[in-house]
């Protein structure tokens, strides 16, 4: 399936620089819209507020997942919001930053394995 599309998964530990990456890659993407998804452990979803405030394009594409770990216990919550993503398809790639305590394989495995995710996607 060659319309699939494609996605990124934005890993490492607490520190390691992944909303700065992100930043850099939405403020040169050029003509692409890229759609972001964050996760954070806690209630707010600081990176998400940092991404809106230090990017200099438009940041509307951002869905938050907080409060709990996308590698994990809102895996199903993961996979809904790439589905509904998917489904108003209105961005060119997607990047999926995860928090830092987060394991990146069960990520990157909901778009490789069977599923609604990995139908829609390639990593």
């Amino acid at each position: 399936m060659t319309d699939r599309i494609p996605v990124t998964v934005l890993s490492g530990s607490l520190g390691a620089g992944k909303t700065t990456l992100l930043n850099h890659l939405l403020s040169t993407a050029g003509d692409r819209d890229i759609a972001v998804l964050v996760n954070d452990m806690g209630d707010v979803n600081v990176d998400a507020d940092l991404i809106a405030e230090a990017s200099e394009v438009d940041v509307e594409g951002v869905t938050e997942l907080s409060n709990g770990c996308i590698c994990c216990e809102l895996q199903d919550d993961l996979e809904t919001a790439v589905v509904r993503l998917a489904n108003e398809r209105s961005f060119d790639a997607l990047v999926v930053e995860s928090s830092g305590i987060s394991e990146p394989a069960p990520v990157a495995r909901l778009f490789t394995t069977e599923s609604r995710a990995a139908a829609r996607y390639r990593v």
